[in-house]
């Protein structure tokens, strides 16, 4: 009995022994844990959202900027059974001033946010214009639970123009978020363009405010206070001027079209033809806007002077001519024999012009394009040193241009036609890669940037983005060439020259409005087969508007000191010299105008020539 008395004592004591040491552990030891916890139930965490940066051209000009605007916000809980009257009296005074809306839109929407785990004031009207709400401040501010938080909506003021180089800002997904944390806080994220290349750079950083509340969330007094960085604009090389100009000289065209520094690789002008309305993806496009990009036939949305993708055609024959020099065995002057056409396995490879050229060199094969001087050399040459001449001068190749996305291309040779198409290279595809046909794709920047190598001797690095903050961006040129290579860059440069500059070359006539001394090379690249049994081919006016070929201009300017390269692919223009000499031209005359380059000597107002009715227009590249 004694031990049963014992052991219950033991057990009473040990029990009470327990109980007041978890009392003191509680009360005592672990007092600053709890005490901040409940200081935490009484502290709010705002975060600031920064002012994204402007995007402006090299001048200062907007091309990206911010409408002052304001959100007007609730606090969270309001759609629990208790707090429903008061939401729904909040929402019918601001039904007041923004009869637009629907009560039951709005509290849907409200609802869709609010959560037992979200603390933060829950946006009811999204964005709501400067002035709109300066006029009606006062009666909106008597309100003791809603907020007028200021806001920054993004606005492109000028529409279309550069719109696949600047590129817009929506409205983050989850996906977003997960890529870029502080979209969280902005709603928004770069999509396209330089917005989403320096989409970190222009959000800024965020800001944050610590405040203590009462239990219905008034706010009593500032605990700490955190500014939000901002204020990060993005100089870029564009001269808005010039992006204007092209797009009212491409006017009814597709394609692409770029103005760049021959030496340092910044891009004056870039477009990508047709183009579409920033401003409609604000906020999210509608369906119908989508739908009618989407839908197009000519593609608004693909970026194509860096996604699309074309045979060059003819402007490839000054990298083919710089290949031969150093491996066909033969110098500028070595003339050679060029008929109509020449046999191959039973196959006519014909010229672009009818009659042939009778003999060429290469100053001549330039500048008159002769294809079947190409055509008899490359069987002389092993292709994969073709190729990787090529290479070298940065075709088959992604050119570094700060935007997202951009293609590669393809610069065929036979070890490539076996790894990506399992398939055996023969002796025609050498001869129609040596006129840029066959496997041969390259993009418009591609090009531009190929032309600034022969124009200036380095490859550049093309971009558009100038400055950050007070920070000078820095692309510096590559060396790529051999010294040989560089020896006859200035054959290359000649024969450009009379290409644009001389009688009889395939651009004479097309850019004789042109004010500048210009030497360029034309190209038209077939995108349907032609039978090369028929002599008298389809003329390109003649085919439905997607067989007709495509259109390449490019060249340098000007032709004695090189210093910028334009380069002009008009889809389906049928003719390089017919569709691209004009555009050349009239973009070389804007940089005259505004002073990059100094006007020819001497030069006249030329005599007005129908290109459309020219035999040799009609032949020519």
């Amino acid at each position: 009995m004694n031990t049963r008395i014992t052991i219950f004592f033991v057990m009473f004591v040990l029990f009470w022994v327990v109980l007041l040491v978890r009392i003191f552990d509680l009360s005592i030891l672990n007092q600053k844990f709890f005490q901040e916890q409940a200081e935490n139930n009484i502290l709010r965490e705002e975060y600031i959202v920064p002012v994204r940066g402007q995007i402006l051209d090299r001048y200062g000009e907007p091309l990206a900027t911010n409408n002052v605007g304001f959100m007007l916000s609730l606090p969270p809980r309001l759609s629990l059974r208790s707090n429903l009257p008061l939401l729904e009296k909040e929402i019918e005074k601001l039904l007041v001033f923004f009869p637009q809306y629907s009560k039951e839109e709005l509290i849907k929407n409200y609802r869709h946010k609010d959560s037992p785990y979200n603390h933060d004031y829950i946006p009811v009207i999204e964005f709501a214009e400067h002035f709109f709400i300066m006029q009606h401040y006062a009666q909106l501010a008597q309100s003791e639970i809603l907020r007028i938080i200021p806001l920054a909506r993004r606005y492109y003021p000028n529409l279309t123009s550069a719109s696949h180089v600047i590129g817009y800002v929506s409205k983050a997904n989850q996906k977003d978020i997960e890529r870029q944390p502080i979209a969280k806080y902005t709603g928004n994220i770069g999509k396209e363009g330089l917005e989403r290349q320096y989409d970190a750079y222009l959000q800024g950083e965020i800001g944050k405010r610590i405040v203590k509340v009462t239990a219905l969330n008034q706010e009593m007094e500032m605990v700490s206070y955190k500014e939000a960085i901002e204020n990060h604009d993005l100089i870029t090389t564009l001269d808005i001027r010039i992006q204007r100009a092209m797009d009212e000289i491409f006017e009814d065209k597709n394609g692409a079209a770029i103005v760049m520094n021959a030496q340092n690789g910044e891009i004056l002008a870039a477009g990508s033809y047709p183009e579409y309305n920033l401003n409609h993806f604000v906020g999210g496009i509608s369906y119908e806007n989508w739908n009618l990009l989407r839908d197009s036939p000519y593609k608004p949305l693909i970026n194509k002077f860096i996604n699309g993708l074309y045979p060059p055609g003819s402007v490839i024959k000054m990298g083919m001519g710089l290949a031969l020099l150093e491996y066909a065995g033969i110098s500028e002057t070595t003339e050679i024999k060029t008929p109509a056409f020449i046999e191959l396995g039973g196959r006519k490879f014909r010229d672009w012009k009818k009659e042939g050229h009778g003999s060429a060199d290469l100053y001549k094969a330039l500048k008159r394009s002769v294809d079947v001087y190409f055509y008899i050399l490359s069987l002389r040459t092993d292709f994969e040193n073709i190729a990787k001449v090529l290479q070298t001068m940065g075709l088959g190749k992604k050119t570094g241009v700060d935007l997202p996305n951009e293609f590669t291309g393809i610069v065929p040779s036979p070890s490539l036609k076996k790894a990506r198409f399992k398939q055996d290279w023969y002796s025609g595809d050498n001869v129609v890669s040596s006129i840029g046909q066959g496997l041969f794709l390259t993009t418009p920047l591609q090009i531009a940037n190929y032309t600034a190598l022969i124009a200036s001797g380095k490859l550049p690095i093309p971009h558009f983005a100038k400055k950050k903050m007070e920070e000078e961006m820095v692309y510096y040129p590559r060396d790529v060439l051999s010294d040989f290579q560089k020896s006859k860059l200035n054959v290359l440069r000649e024969g450009m020259r009379q290409v644009c500059s001389e009688a009889g070359g395939t651009a004479n006539l097309a850019t004789r409005e042109s004010k500048a001394y210009l030497a360029c090379k034309t190209g038209t690249a077939q995108v349907v087969g032609i039978s090369q049994a028929d002599k008298d081919r389809i003329k390109e006016k003649d085919m439905d508007y997607f067989h007709r070929s495509q259109a390449w201009i490019t060249g340098f300017l000007p032709a004695d000191n090189p210093s910028y390269v334009i380069t002009v692919m008009v889809e389906h223009g049928g003719s390089g010299s017919g569709a691209g000499g004009p555009v050349l031209a009239k973009l070389s005359n804007v940089l005259v105008d505004l002073g990059y380059v100094q006007s020819r000597k001497g030069v006249k107002t030329p005599k007005v020539v129908n290109l459309a009715d020219s035999n040799f227009e009609a032949e020519a590249e």
